[in-house]
């Protein structure tokens, strides 16, 4: 009890927390065997930590920092780069689930175009925590099929766990040494956002989700060119516009969204 009262005397007033700030506490109360208060208790404290918490500025900082600090060790260069990513996931993950929810409206153009379908598969490629097609699925009541694709790390058990939680079902696509770009399932809607610069082959990358998307699908994404920094290795993508022009694909956003031709 003393160490509970410790650390909410540190814990910062950012309540009500969001789904995934939620459902962190809980699966890292079952992961420690510990109780929800607890648990909850801990993260606020680690929220405290930093001035803004895990979304705020001093954070970001702090992470470009460790990225700095351990570069002597992982780098971001080609042999290094999902070493890299793999050492810093615990600080990306805590970052990540306290990122604002996207929330898709019902007269998104995608969504219209989704629920129209008995059944729909998404691919969710370098999924983060993918807030964006977790609360997709959960529009269409169990009619959906994700495929996340990314780096296995301690996100992985956790998405792996929510998705169950929620009654999504959910397969994954390791993004490994060994194998780069997993298969693909055939989909009618890929998310590809915060991907293609962070990888040394985006075409390649984009080629593999072409040739899965179906006629008529969508890709949700961001070809716009990025700002230089670490693990933005390619942040020049004139090439991949140029390709998803070449091939067709309708412009509904510019750099943004895109649907593949009908036929």
């Amino acid at each position: 009890m003393a160490l509970l009262k410790g650390l909410f005397a540190k814990s910062p007033t950012i309540e009500p927390l969001n789904r995934w700030q939620e459902a962190f506490i809980r699966w890292n109360a079952e992961r420690l065997g510990m109780s929800e208060e607890e648990s909850r208790a801990r993260y606020l404290a680690s929220a405290a930590s930093v001035e803004g918490g895990h979304a705020g500025r001093e954070f970001r900082r702090h992470c470009e920092v460790q990225h700095e600090v351990f570069r002597v060790l992982w780098s971001d260069a080609p042999g290094e780069v999902l070493d890299a990513y793999r050492f810093h996931a615990p600080m990306h993950f805590l970052r990540m689930i306290a990122y604002t929810e996207y929330i898709w409206e019902g007269n998104d153009p995608v969504v219209e175009a989704l629920a129209e379908l008995d059944t729909v598969t998404i691919v969710d490629y370098g999924c983060g925590l993918a807030q964006q097609s977790i609360n997709l699925a959960r529009r269409f009541n169990g009619s959906v099929d994700l495929f996340l694709v990314d780096i296995p790390t301690i996100r992985k058990e956790f998405l792996a766990w929510y998705a169950a939680d929620l009654k999504i079902p959910c397969a994954f696509g390791d993004v490994t040494e060994a194998d780069p770009i997993p298969t693909l399932p055939a989909h009618d809607l890929c998310i590809a956002e915060q991907v293609f610069e962070h990888v040394y082959n985006p075409n390649e990358v984009f080629e593999a989700i072409h040739a899965t998307l179906r006629p008529g699908g969508f890709l949700k994404t961001n070809v716009a060119d990025h700002k230089e920094e670490f693990m933005h290795v390619t942040p020049k993508l004139a090439s991949l516009r140029q390709r998803i022009a070449e091939l067709g694909y309708e412009v509904l956003v510019p750099d943004r969204m895109f649907k593949k031709p009908a036929q």
